[in-house]
């Protein structure tokens, strides 16, 4: 089966004999970046596409189980959607679409999504015409029935599709300039399909109310025509709405309520005892909690569902959105404490993060509590306790033995792009030791080192002795040992090389910097017993002499080191990242165990039909 404008690319290697590993090692990686897969020939694309052919020829079934297992286990939303899709025009493995189809799709938009999709493997160009393939007819009309009209009034709502069809425009007028200027085709466009597209073309008329309000129907006139309408199941004939046009309902939810009564106490109080308030949004408004000035056992509530082993699970969240929260705590109460005594006093102008002040002026708002040093201290100790849980919890355990390297050199003090800082994980070095120490959080067994270059003739790399789980004390100190050492970057080749004559055993081998250490990379060689070292050759002969499965784990958490060929990506036994996300912790968790194994296994809580 092929994608529009792709080819199957040429580079993917045979390391992994099972294409089925292979396959979900790449759809795991989606977790770090998804593809565009609306747009031009991408080699990860290709290679997946690549993947899934070469899959569909000996387990057609395992393409729906890997959706349903990235939808569900991954919360990998594109991806599942694009394997559906492949699925659904591949003559083998559509057979097994209706088992996994309901259980994939959580969204009104992964329906759209998906048929979007399908359009990519047509074989043949119908210009302005969307064909859905056969077996996905009588599985969205199934599906849709799922949807309550709170679901449809998040995504297909009369606002949402005005601002949609804004969107819309906007985007048609950009591409249009784009296609004068190029001549190669591309994949259909994300959201060239509207929810009263979707229900024409899949003659959806159930249910009767829902699908009237998509279309804008009018209400009927009378209680004869109300009969025969379909409407009887959801209550009687309604006088006053006679020849209205239907239409979505915008849902009540936390964010219409804030829109509507406005950012103050009363509403977070209302929201948070009404249990109302979704964990995400709350940990995302702490700061809105403290600044407005909420009932101090309100802030009480919030804390102890920081602490809630259930909540956090059930979040799926991982460690550094609660690491993200810290800023929020940072609040000054002697200027909240100004603006209670004096509402016409005017706080200094907020600054960016150049330090230069912002162009706008943030609203004054006047807290009617202010919060104490002790509801700061409070939150602080429950974000902890979050981080150790989410690790724990949200993350699967590293088995074995493993070694967890982190780069403390001068130049990891060079601050970390994307977000601009978390509180105070500001630096690469930062960074690299937090994911370090989660990652020790996670490990069966582990050994934490830091390296950088030798002082008067040690050793560039020394062992850290840690005790305790509490992650931001043991950051002070892993960075007060990182003292002791130089300044520059030297590879622990001799530590390795102790392990190999020693026969230590290690399943698994971390390294934290800002460049890609790696078996392609020539920019880390030594000399050791007479003999010039390479990191290509170092693992080899570990592998020859210790352990032939050992993974080589390496994050570049600068994201500007040398590039590395697709071979060696795709060695399962090398792990190469580039950026920093705590999803990485949850990718090389994915990678330990086998991933066949691990997608077979989850597919058998789908009820099959």
């Amino acid at each position: 089966l092929t994608y529009k404008n792709m080819e199957p690319s040429s580079l993917v290697t045979q390391h992994i004999k099972d294409p089925r590993e292979r396959l979900v090692s790449r759809i795991a990686a989606c977790m770090l970046r998804e593809p565009n897969y609306y747009a031009k020939a991408e080699q990860k694309i290709a290679d997946i596409l690549a993947d899934m052919n070469e899959v569909a020829a000996i387990d057609p079934e395992f393409i729906c189980q890997l959706a349903y297992y990235t939808r569900n286990e991954l919360n990998i939303r594109s991806a599942s959607n694009f394997l559906l899709a492949f699925a659904a025009n591949h003559p083998e493995a559509k057979k097994y679409l209706k088992q996994y189809f309901s259980a994939t799709i959580k969204l009104p938009t992964d329906l759209i999504e998906t048929i979007e999709l399908c359009q990519s493997f047509r074989e043949m160009e119908v210009e302005n015409k969307i064909i859905i393939p056969a077996c996905l007819q009588d599985l969205v009309l199934e599906k849709f029935k799922t949807f309550s009209i709170y679901h449809l009034g998040k995504y297909c709502s009369e606002g949402k599709r005005k601002r949609n069809l804004i969107k819309l425009k906007v985007k048609k007028a950009g591409a249009d300039k784009k296609q004068e200027d190029s001549s190669e085709k591309v994949a259909t466009k994300k959201g060239t399909l509207s929810f009263k597209q979707l229900v024409r073309l899949c003659h959806i008329k159930e249910p009767a109310k829902n699908v009237m309000s998509i279309l804008g129907k009018r209400y009927p006139e009378n209680s004869d025509v109300f009969a025969t309408s379909g409407l009887v199941v959801d209550g009687e004939f309604n006088p006053a709405l006679a020849n209205k046009r239907m239409k979505i309902p915008t849902p009540v939810t936390w964010e219409t309520q804030l829109s509507a009564s406005g950012n103050k106490p009363e509403v977070w109080e209302e929201l948070i005892r009404s249990k109302k308030l979704p964990f995400m949004a709350m940990l995302r408004n702490i700061r809105n909690l403290l600044i407005t000035g909420v009932d101090p056992q309100v802030h009480e509530i919030v804390q102890e569902r920081l602490k809630d082993p259930d909540q956090i699970q059930n979040s799926k969240l991982f460690p550094f959105r609660f690491f993200s929260a810290y800023e929020a705590i940072k609040v000054d109460l002697e200027e909240l404490q100004k603006l209670k005594d004096d509402p016409s006093y005017e706080p200094p102008e907020p600054q960016g993060k150049r330090g230069l002040k912002k162009k706008y002026k943030r609203k004054k708002i006047i807290p009617k509590i202010v919060p104490t040093q002790e509801t700061l201290d409070n939150y602080r100790r429950a974000l902890e306790e979050a981080v150790k849980l989410s690790t724990a919890l949200n993350i699967k355990p590293v088995k074995g033995n493993s070694v967890i390297f982190a780069d403390v050199s001068g130049s990891m003090g060079s601050p970390i792009s994307g977000e601009g800082g978390m509180g105070s994980i500001r630096t690469c070095m930062d960074v690299g030791i937090l994911l370090g120490l989660m990652m020790r959080h996670v490990c069966e067994n582990s050994e934490f080192v830091i390296f950088s270059s030798p002082v008067n003739d040690s050793k560039c790399w020394k062992k850290i002795d840690l005790n305790g789980d509490n992650i931001l004390e043991l950051m002070s100190v892993v960075k007060n040992e990182a003292g002791t050492l130089g300044g520059g970057t030297d590879f622990p080749f001799d530590y390795i090389f102790t392990a190999i004559e020693n026969r230590v055993h290690f399943d698994n081998m971390f390294i934290f910097s800002d460049m890609m250490i790696s078996p392609g990379s020539g920019n880390m060689n030594n000399t050791i017993s007479g003999r010039e070292w390479t990191v290509e050759g170092i693992l080899r002969n570990y592998r020859e002499s210790v352990n032939a499965n050992m993974k080589f784990i390496s994050i570049n958490l600068a994201g500007h080191g040398k590039s590395v060929s697709a071979d060696l990506e795709d060695d399962l036994k090398n792990i190469l990242v580039t950026g920093y996300s705590d999803s990485i912790l949850r990718l090389v968790t994915e990678l330990q165990v086998s991933q066949v194994d691990a997608v077979k296994l989850a597919a058998q809580s789908v009820i099959k039909t």
